[in-house]
């Protein structure tokens, strides 16, 4: 049987939970049977040589046109990529008359592909929740959905952070050279310094906790340029710790196994949530505020009582802190609880596992002779979450939107049972900034 050839196709290597699948696949593809390789659009970086370095080859082009040529020359069956709608169509199109096979589209769905275009293609998306807002957004039926759709969540390389877990020891070290003590609660979040991803929750919360918990410290990697102002303005600034987006993900996880508890909040919501999945790989237990009127797959990441908190609210994030920090044995089990859910759910051996079953199943299906003992070998691997697990999260995400600590914000509840799905909604939300109207109304008025 020949190899079969997968060419990952990327804009480019940018910050954020995309680069770590062609990382996973580097390191875990069975290269006895695939051959992955790369191209993208826009010049190196950081991660590209570090790929190289992997042995993942790596191709660049100018535009559609050379990746045909690409396509022709490397004999590619399959492309899997994460591009925008615009580029990936025009791209999508080249690589099908260039002789490819298939087409797999990875990406949190966000943007409308004509449905047409689906028929030739493969659509993963990052989580249940994505997956289920696009079903309704282009009203396709349960059993014609899983014929050409599925969820691959992205994959987390656990055995790689398990392996940079220090010691107690080591943990106070690195706490005292960024002026912690032994006795401090560190509190920590990690994101892009993008103003779209971050949610002023995270200073609105600060008053409440600091009066339960003065030696509190707020670690936070990324973030917005004027959020900076803001902090010293309310005389905050001696409880963060402010530090610059880190390029190397060692260090990130490094800093991540110095916190206690880890507490994140965006504006725009998460399609998926690496930051916090990586926080739960090193076994911390995490709050995040469930955001019903965007992305909002953080509840679907976090279980509310088990792996961390889901709050509504300033007041309730502050509260949940301090309920982790007044009970660390419950605080500890749930950091166990999070990190063993990474393991049954978004490891990278078992994602890139999946992903090879997919595509050996769209080329067969193309009339690629597939051997016997290479379908033998992939018979038990399953596709995670199934497809019954996607027809059920609609009742379940409404359970997890009631499902919270402290008190409830009953209008997002509502708009996220009923409305939140339309396309239309989420257009008007985004377009005038409404995730972060509560607060702003909050802070005016100086009701709490």
């Amino acid at each position: 049987m020949e190899k079969i050839n997968v060419l990952q196709l990327y804009e480019n290597f940018g910050f954020g939970a995309g680069k770590k699948t062609p990382e996973s696949i580097a390191k875990y593809s069975n290269k006895r049977i695939f051959n992955f390789s790369i191209c993208v659009l826009e010049p190196r970086s950081i991660l590209e040589r570090k790929l190289k370095y992997m042995g993942a080859k790596i191709y660049h082009v100018e535009g559609p046109k050379k990746f045909a040529e690409l396509i022709k020359k490397e004999k590619i069956h399959v492309i899997h990529t994460a591009m925008r709608e615009k580029l990936f169509s025009v791209f999508a199109n080249a690589a099908l008359r260039a002789g490819a096979l298939a087409v797999i589209l990875y990406d949190s769905m966000n943007e409308m592909v004509d449905l047409e275009k689906t028929k030739s293609i493969d659509r993963h998306g990052v989580s249940k929740m994505c997956a289920l807002r696009y079903r309704k957004w282009q009203k396709i039926p349960d059993k014609e959905f899983h014929k050409n759709y599925r969820v691959w969540y992205i994959p987390v390389d656990l055995d790689w952070i398990e392996s940079l877990e220090p010691s107690r020891s080591e943990i106070l070290r690195r706490r005292k050279k960024l002026g912690i003590k032994p006795d401090d609660l560190v509190v920590g979040r990690v994101g892009r310094p993008d103003i779209g991803k971050w949610s002023d929750v995270l200073i609105d919360m600060m008053p409440h906790l600091i009066k339960k918990i003065p030696n509190v410290k707020f670690l936070v990697i990324g973030i917005p340029e004027g959020k900076k102002e803001e902090i010293e303005k309310r005389k905050l600034g001696k409880y963060f710790i402010l530090l610059k987006p880190i390029p190397s993900d060692k260090f990130l996880m490094e800093l991540l196994y110095l916190i206690d508890i880890f507490a994140y909040s965006s504006v725009s919501g998460e399609s998926f949530g690496m930051s916090i999945v990586e926080a739960m790989a090193c076994k911390k237990p995490v709050v995040v505020n469930s955001t019903p009127l965007v992305d909002n797959a953080q509840v679907e990441t976090v279980d509310n009582g088990k792996t961390g908190f889901v709050v509504y609210s300033p007041e309730a994030f502050a509260e949940a802190i301090v309920y982790l920090a007044s009970h660390p044995e419950i605080a500890k089990k749930m950091g166990l609880a999070g990190h063993e859910k990474v393991r049954k759910e978004y490891e990278g051996k078992k994602a890139v596992k999946m992903l090879e079953k997919r595509i050996l199943e769209l080329v067969a299906a193309k009339g690629m002779e597939i051997s016997p003992k290479t379908l033998e070998e992939y018979e038990n691997v399953a596709q995670f979450p199934s497809p019954r697990d996607i027809d059920n999260f609609e009742d379940e995400y409404k359970r997890r939107l009631r499902n919270y600590f402290g008190k409830p914000d009953l209008v997002k509840i509502f708009v996220g049972e009923h409305v939140a799905f339309s396309p239309l909604m989420l257009k008007f939300i985004r377009s005038i900034g409404l995730t972060n109207l509560r607060n702003m109304i909050v802070r005016s008025f100086g009701a709490r």
